[in-house]
């Protein structure tokens, strides 16, 4: 198996659902939860760090010690693992275009995506060319967002870790950085067509055959139909779209003994992977 754990030269397309600006905590845990869910994902990866400044992890829940450079390259192999491209490269500038993003980067790089997570922890002024100038001032800290979801006035542009205001600890940042995701999620689920009850994805796994018995298709049903708003005005067929759309992403977070001991015998590799590059 391959151990991703070091980022590539360059973008492998030209356009993504989400662009991760930033890859430290927030970001890499940002573009993992998006890559599991299937968004196509890049994360530019380059600048100043965060975490490097640290001389040793030692409060990351799991790892009593953990040199930072062994740290973000387990962080790159997993959101690698989970699909994401991780490139090393600056992004110098992220402009509106007709209800999607072009990023553009100091290799000469320029992709284009429906989202953006601003995750670099020290500099955002790549975004001051947003809304004509008006969002975000050059050298200010942190971007305007909601600091719980990342969601800034712009759409589509959110904000994760220390940048949007949230406490500077590795563990609180890699935490944001899935919400905010969950955040970009909920928005893309909502884009196509699921109400705000039933917007929220879950990220999860179970063993074969929890799901699927009759009982079980008749208890999503209801449940379903119960977070339907009152009044609503939702066609029967989104309804029953939605009823197949959620029951497939149940049904595919399955799990047989065989596929889960292969994906922990990957990541024990990788993990001896990354710390065999440390010494």
């Amino acid at each position: 198996m391959e151990t991703p754990h070091e980022p590539t030269a360059s973008p492998d397309a030209d356009d993504y659902d989400l662009v991760v600006v930033g890859g430290g905590a927030s970001g890499l845990a940002a573009a993992v939860f998006a890559a599991r869910y299937g968004l196509d994902t890049v994360v530019f990866d380059r600048g100043g760090s965060a975490i490097r400044r640290s001389y040793s992890i030692e409060n990351y829940l799991g790892f009593l010690a953990v040199d930072p450079a062994t740290f973000l390259r387990l962080g790159r192999a997993h959101a690698r693992y989970e699909g994401a491209e991780v490139v090393d490269d600056l992004v110098t500038a992220v402009v509106g275009d007709d209800e999607e993003f072009r990023v553009e980067t100091e290799d000469g790089a320029a992709v284009r995506a429906q989202y953006v997570v601003a995750a670099s922890a020290y500099n955002a002024d790549y975004l001051t060319g947003l809304d004509g100038g008006t969002f975000h001032e050059e050298g200010d800290h942190p971007v305007d967002c909601d600091e719980a979801t990342g969601r800034t006035p712009v759409d589509g542009l959110y904000v994760a870790g220390w940048l949007s205001g949230q406490p500077h600890q590795v563990l609180i940042a890699a935490g944001h950085g899935a919400r905010v995701a969950k955040s970009v999620i909920r928005d893309r689920r909502r884009d196509r067509g699921h109400w705000d009850g039933i917007a929220d994805y879950w990220d999860w796994s179970v063993e074969t055959g929890t799901y699927g018995s009759e009982q079980w298709h008749d208890r999503v049903d209801e449940w379903i139909d119960s977070t339907l708003p009152e009044d609503h005005d939702v066609p029967d067929e989104r309804v029953e779209r939605i009823h197949e759309v959620v029951k497939e992403e149940r049904l595919s977070f399955e799990c047989s003994p065989a596929e889960r001991e292969a994906r922990m015998d990957d990541a024990r590799r990788l993990l001896e992977a990354a710390f065999e590059a440390e010494d």
